[in-house]
């Protein structure tokens, strides 16, 4: 159980990297196409903030929830994820 969320932790990180990955995405096209700067720009990015957030959020998450389920199992928190980026 706790391998299979490990990898959905994964999975929802890089997620985040790729919602991150295209916000920048977009404001490179902003920074050079300065002269069409329109809403649906200013939508995307956004909605790519929104989408980064939500699966930022996941990802922490899914963190607590690992560390409860192995609190309760063995009585401490997960060794693999003393830090907060660690999967």
């Amino acid at each position: 159980m706790l391998n299979f969320l490990r990898v959905i932790r994964a999975f929802a990180g890089l997620l985040f990297l790729a919602g991150i990955a295209g916000i920048i995405a977009q404001l490179g096209f902003n920074i050079l196409h300065v002269d069409i700067l329109m809403r649906s720009s200013v939508i995307v990015i956004m909605v790519g903030t929104l989408f980064a957030a939500f699966w930022l959020w996941v990802f922490l998450g899914l963190r607590y929830v690992i560390n409860e389920i192995h609190e309760k199992e063995q009585g401490k928190p997960h060794p693999s994820l003393t830090k907060i980026w660690h999967l």
